[in-house]
């Protein structure tokens, strides 16, 4: 059997072939990757070296992976983002009963000491107010300081060991999400309904924002990464954020938009990020040029029907994720009701290529590194072609 590479294990299975066997993605993204806490219990029950616990995405509680942890469970990927503005640096204020910061969009997080896991989104800068969104301070997209040094740092981990490289152009939510991000999510939805010209005109900034990073980002790396990360969550756990017909009146054309940029910069494949019940939406997805979509949340909708998912779309798009149940499974479940249920997936998803294995979103706090070890374990078992 030929030897693969990660990165020509990836590139097989991405164009819908077979390679040696399934790749495996464990931390090559902000959303297939694990919370400082279980990766803490994880490291210590397989007595591996943590390393110095930095932080890699704050909001989400993610270290930094060591090369130890990569080496264990065999991952094919590796993460390269694009770096934050000149004009900003993260300072974390510790309050009474939380921690808090601003992001570069100006948006309040704060995490709870008691408690806490997360940043949440707290206090926005804007509201839905069409004059004050025109004098807001948007972030500038053409800030040289945002891939200064990416290039070389993509030589680096391309000569390490030949890895996939997922590269993220975002500086914060997709286009959708985003938005929901600067003024609260309640308070745009509302304004997608009741005020469509402020609504368009936060989408449109976005868009042109977006359009920029991702030129910018691809312009100094578009031929060295392997992937280009893409997240905006448009469903919930059983059914859609908003109806198909807004999603195709107000999101689809602008995504379409930027995904067209990215296309004519790089090729790369477009890996989408969004949790929930989507099925409706992915032929619309495959339509405006998506390749990849991550996580399949399998207990949410019908995305739990993964034989038919694979029969239906398997042959226009990649399936990333869908290992393991991860809010039912693999937090409460046995060993071998996770051993269970991740032999279903990888045989529902596995035939003629197309399939990457990860997580579904990342492993979070709560679940036994016993499970993480059971999951893995299986994937192991059964992943060679």
């Amino acid at each position: 059997m030929t030897n693969f590479s990660p990165r020509e294990r990836v590139n097989e299975a991405l164009n819908h072939e077979e390679p040696d066997r399934i790749p495996n993605d464990f931390g090559g993204t902000i959303v297939s990757s694990i919370h400082l806490e279980p990766y803490k219990e994880l490291t210590d029950y397989l007595q591996l070296d943590p390393g110095g616990l930095g932080i890699r995405d704050h909001v989400q509680q993610l270290p930094f992976l060591t090369e130890d942890f990569r080496e264990y469970f065999q991952v094919d990927f590796v993460p390269l983002s694009a770096n934050p503005p000149a004009d900003w640096k993260l300072e974390i204020e510790e309050n009474k009963d939380a921690y808090t910061y601003v992001d570069e969009w100006g948006t309040t997080m704060r995490m709870p000491k008691s408690g806490g896991h997360y940043f949440d989104y707290w206090e926005f800068p804007v509201t839905g107010d069409l004059n004050e969104l025109k004098s807001y301070d948007w972030p500038n997209p053409d800030d040289p300081a945002r891939t200064e040094g990416l290039r070389e740092e993509a030589f680096n981990l391309r000569e390490e060991k030949d890895y996939a490289i997922c590269g993220s152009p975002l500086f914060g939510g997709g286009i959708l999400e985003q938005a929901e991000r600067i003024i609260g999510l309640s308070q745009f939805l509302t304004l997608l309904l009741k005020d469509s010209e402020a609504a368009e005109y936060i989408l449109d900034r976005l868009t042109d924002i977006y359009k920029k990073s991702a030129a910018n980002f691809l312009g100094e790396v578009g031929d060295l990464i392997d992937v280009v990360l893409y997240w905006d969550d448009v469903g919930t756990q059983d059914s859609l954020l908003i109806s198909p017909e807004t999603y195709r009146e107000m999101i689809k054309p602008r995504q379409r938009e930027l995904f067209d940029t990215i296309k004519s910069c790089t090729d790369a494949k477009i890996f989408y990020h969004t949790d929930g019940a989507i099925w409706r939406l992915i032929p619309d997805l495959i339509e405006i040029g998506v390749d990849i979509l991550q996580p399949i949340q399998v207990n949410s909708g019908r995305m739990g029907e993964t034989k038919e998912l694979k029969r239906e779309f398997g042959d226009d798009i990649v399936f990333w994720g869908a290992s393991c149940d991860s809010q039912k499974v693999l937090p409460y479940g046995t060993p071998e009701d996770v051993r269970r249920e991740t032999k279903r997936r990888i045989n529902d998803l596995k035939d003629g290529g197309g399939y990457v294995f990860s997580p579904i979103h990342n492993v979070q706090p709560g679940v036994p590194p016993e499970n993480i070890e059971a999951m893995y374990e299986t994937f192991f078992e059964l992943r060679d072609y």
